[in-house]
This record gives C-alpha cells, sequence and structure tokens, in this order.
C-alpha cells in the first residue's frame, strides 16, 4: 500500500481538499479537463461523463465491436492534461469509462508510458448487471425487474411500463444493465497508490466522495463526514450547473457571464463540510442562489441516497464567504 507522506507532504489530511470538476455529463468538452488542471491550483480532478442515455445508446454499437464503450471526451481530456497532471501531480477519478473501463485505462496506462511518466492507472469494474438479468424486459407486475421503491407499497409502475416493454407485442431487449458503485474501490484505488481512476456507471458524486474520504483517512463508518462529502459531490457533479448554469435568475446578470462559465471547485473540509468556489477569471459565479438551484436538482424529497451514504438535508444553511465562494453548508444531518 502507498505512503500518503510521498504525496502533497505536509498538506495531506492537514488543509481542506481541492476537488475540480471537469464534466457533467457526455456532452461536455475535454478541454474543461485541462483547464481545472492548468487554471489554477487543485489535488484531484474528478468528472461524471455518464447518462443512461449514453450507455444505452452505445451498448449495442460496443457488444458489435463498433464502440470503444468508453467516452472518447475522457480520452481526450486527458491527453490534453496529461502533462500538467504529471506535473502538478493531480490525481483523478472519472467515470468516462462507461461500458469498457479497463479499455479506457489500457489507453491510458499507454499514454503515461508513452510520456515516461510513472503515474499508476487503475479502473474500476462490475457495475454491468446485464448477464443477471434475463434477455428481455419483463412483461408482467409478477416479474418486474426489483427497484429502489419495489417495497414501497405507494409506488406502482404504471400500465404504460408494460406496454412499451412488450414493444408493440415483441418483448423488448435488453441492452444494457449497469448498477450504481460507490465510492469503496475508487478510496481502494488510492489507497493502493493509484493516480488516474477509470471507473464505468459509478455514482456521479462517488468519486468526489472518494476523494475526500482518501485525503482525511476517514473510516468506511464516518457517516457524517462522507455524507457532507456526498453533498459537496452533489453539488459540483453537474459541472457549470453550479456556477450558472441551472440558475433561473439569469436575466438580473450580464448574459456574457454565463456564454462560457467556469466548472467548480469543491473545498472539503475533514468535518465533511465544503466551500464551492471555481477558478479566478473565469466565467459564470458561485452564489448562494446558484448553489441552492444545484442542491435541489434531481432530488425526490429531503433523502439524498447515493450509493455510499444518504444524506438528509433538512438543516443545510448556506452563506456567501466571498466573490464566488459559496457558503458551506453549516449543519445538515448526516446518517
Amino acid at each position: 500500500m502507498s505512503s500518503n507522506n510521498e504525496w502533497r507532504a505536509g498538506e495531506f489530511g492537514v488543509r481542506p481538499v481541492r476537488v475540480a470538476n471537469c464534466s457533467g455529463y457526455h456532452g461536455d468538452p475535454a478541454i474543461e479537463m485541462y483547464k481545472q488542471a492548468t487554471l489554477g491550483d487543485v489535488d484531484f480532478i474528478t468528472g461524471d461523463y455518464l447518462a443512461e442515455v449514453n450507455m444505452a445508446n452505445n451498448a449495442e454499437a460496443y457488444a458489435r465491436g463498433q464502440h470503444p464503450g468508453y467516452e472518447a471526451t475522457a480520452l481526450k481530456g486527458l491527453e490534453l492534461s496529461i502533462d500538467t497532471i504529471a506535473e502538478k501531480r493531480i490525481k483523478v477519478a472519472i467515470n468516462g469509462g462507461a461500458l469498457n473501463p479497463e479499455g479506457l485505462a489500457v489507453k491510458v496506462a499507454a499514454l503515461v508510458g508513452e510520456k515516461g511518466y510513472s503515474l499508476k492507472v487503475a479502473y474500476v469494474s462490475g457495475d454491468n448487471v446485464l448477464p443477471k438479468l434475463g434477455k428481455h424486459m419483463p412483461q408482467d407486475r409478477e416479474n418486474a425487474l426489483a427497484h429502489l421503491d419495489s417495497l414501497n407499497d405507494h409506488v406502482t409502475l404504471t400500465p404504460e411500463t408494460y406496454i412499451f416493454a412488450k414493444g408493440g407485442g415483441e418483448p423488448q431487449e435488453i441492452v444494457s444493465a449497469n448498477a450504481y458503485l460507490g465510492a469503496h474501490a475508487i478510496y481502494e484505488a488510492f489507497q493502493h497508490g493509484a493516480d488516474i481512476i477509470i471507473c464505468g456507471r459509478a455514482s456521479d458524486a462517488s468519486p468526489v466522495i472518494a476523494c475526500a474520504w482518501y485525503w482525511w483517512s476517514w473510516s468506511s463508518t464516518n457517516y457524517d463526514e462522507l455524507a457532507g462529502a456526498l453533498v459537496a459531490g452533489h453539488l459540483i457533479e453537474c459541472s457549470a450547473y453550479v456556477t450558472g448554469g441551472n440558475f433561473a435568475g439569469f436575466g438580473a446578470f450580464d448574459l456574457e457571464n454565463f456564454v462560457d462559465p467556469g466548472f467548480p471547485i469543491a473545498e472539503i473540509a475533514q468535518d465533511g463540510s465544503c466551500v464551492i468556489t471555481k477558478h479566478e477569471g473565469t466565467g459564470g459565479m458561485v452564489t448562494v442562489d446558484t448553489c441552492k438551484s444545484q442542491l435541489v436538482y434531481e432530488l425526490q424529497g429531503n433523502v439524498y441516497i447515493n450509493s455510499d451514504v444518504k444524506a438528509y438535508l433538512e438543516d443545510i444553511e448556506m452563506d456567501q464567504v466571498g466573490e464566488d465562494r459559496y457558503a458551506r453548508p453549516k449543519s445538515y444531518q448526516r446518517r
């Protein structure tokens, strides 16, 4: 196991860790990884490249050998950034491996070798659960696949679900099925000295959780701290959403500021609280309002469920602590 003392000596586990996000979905440009690496100091770069749509869209082509299975922008981002990553010793955890994390890891390892760097590349797999399912979508309620609300008597799938599954009479074939992996394997890879970690369908916030977990040497039962990192990860996981892209109050500001918003950075403290910011001089903004807009994005209640931990959000408080520095959640229940 690699010693933490060899990386960020004197800073590791002392000051808040700076985690930058470079992608929020498969359409974000590769250059954003390079910007996050070069425009200021960060310790980690994370990126979420996946949505259910691009994994499913690419699955059949990948099975036919007509698609590499991973996201091209993830590889391009690393190609653009690898020199700076090596020079600044920035660690990377991204889920751009998509359907083929091993394949992308092999490509990245070859790139590292060509450059003569000593960076260790790892990948996380195990999210593909298609072999565990039948070939076709279930045709009736009795054979429905288990889901998050399967045991909730107040939630039932509509008849239209099964009409869709029958596909006009012929059963619909399942082309992809992936579980949302959490932070554990990413954390373990960091513990064993990995510098660049390629994941498949890791949940959006889990790479951020893993970075903070590794930096602060938390235990797997430090639920409050891990849930705090989950909130930080949720705030930055959608890239420029938190820097103005998901903000309905744009009419009160100079619209030029929203053309090329900077991507976010989370400064995560030992207790799991965070400050959200961005590199100085980049577009967009970080305010309490932009952060509130992102906080409630994709939530279905006051509990945010993740593969690793869940965060109870009733008591989150936000303050503005400086220009483009959103105040961290002061308090929230984390279980």
